[in-house]
């Protein structure tokens, strides 16, 4: 998958701000190993904790205590809103897998929003949900919980989601993970912001949570596609790698 022609947007002096979001039941957590790479690139990092996912992330017993669904997939938009409006200049959302519905409605009707990277992440159409995008029902390995949140089967997380990674990182992002509201994956974006705002795809041909080629029909929505030879979290596996393209992206505009 090569880059494709951007939609032109505005070159601008300044160089922009990426704001990451983390994906569900992660959070600012696990962007920790991408800061450096991307400041030795010149580019300031911002992250966030989306209010979706529940908890101080403290151990693998977290996955187990109740937590109340307070928020959903509006909430952590607003969220995103409010971080990106306190930033000065261009801001770029990088959107990790779920949060890739968070930046779809984060920036819909934004114009303080240069551009949207979508990391492995979904790319929904107008008024579609996660659930709807898989087929109208949350992943097999999704465990719904009775307090309305839900956790990923932890016998299967580590290869869903770190599958490339070392054994010792496996463990300590496994024991970072927190119960995530359920009704986020099932509240659709009604005007997905990549309809209006120049955006870009970074697929992971490894990712054993979000398939290559489910990948790659979303990729066709946006304007240019790199890949990465990672799995579903490039971001603990590939930093330097990721860095790279993000900085790429960045000096495009």
């Amino acid at each position: 998958m090569s880059p494709e022609p951007l939609r032109g947007a505005p070159r601008s002096r300044v160089r922009p701000t990426l704001l990451l979001v983390h994906g569900a039941w992660h959070g600012s957590w696990c962007w920790e190993r991408l800061v450096a790479p991307l400041a030795q690139r010149g580019l300031v990092a911002r992250t966030i904790d989306l209010p979706s996912v529940h908890g101080p992330a403290t151990s693998q017993q977290q996955l187990a205590a109740p937590a109340p669904p307070t928020a959903g997939l509006v909430e952590d938009a607003a969220a995103v809103r409010a971080v990106a409006a306190a930033i000065d200049g261009p801001v770029i959302l990088c959107g990790h897998s779920y949060a890739g519905m968070v930046i779809s409605l984060a920036a819909s009707g934004s114009t303080r929003i240069a551009r949207l990277v979508y990391l492995c992440a979904f790319v929904p159409d107008a008024g579609e949900s996660l659930n709807a995008m898989g087929g109208g029902r949350p992943a097999p390995w999704i465990v719904l919980r009775e307090d309305g949140t839900c956790i990923p089967d932890a016998a299967r997380a580590a290869d869903l989601f770190y599958s490339d990674c070392d054994a010792p990182t496996q463990a300590w992002a496994m024991s970072r993970l927190r119960p995530q509201a359920a009704r986020a994956f099932s509240e659709p974006v009604p005007s997905p912001a990549w309809q209006q705002i120049p955006s870009s795809y970074i697929a992971c041909a490894q990712d054993h949570c979000l398939p290559l080629d489910r990948q790659r029909r979303m990729a066709r929505k946006v304007d240019d596609t790199v890949l990465l030879e990672a799995s579903h979290s490039p971001f603990l596996s590939q930093p330097v790698p990721l860095a790279a393209h993000l900085a790429s992206i960045a000096d495009r505009f």
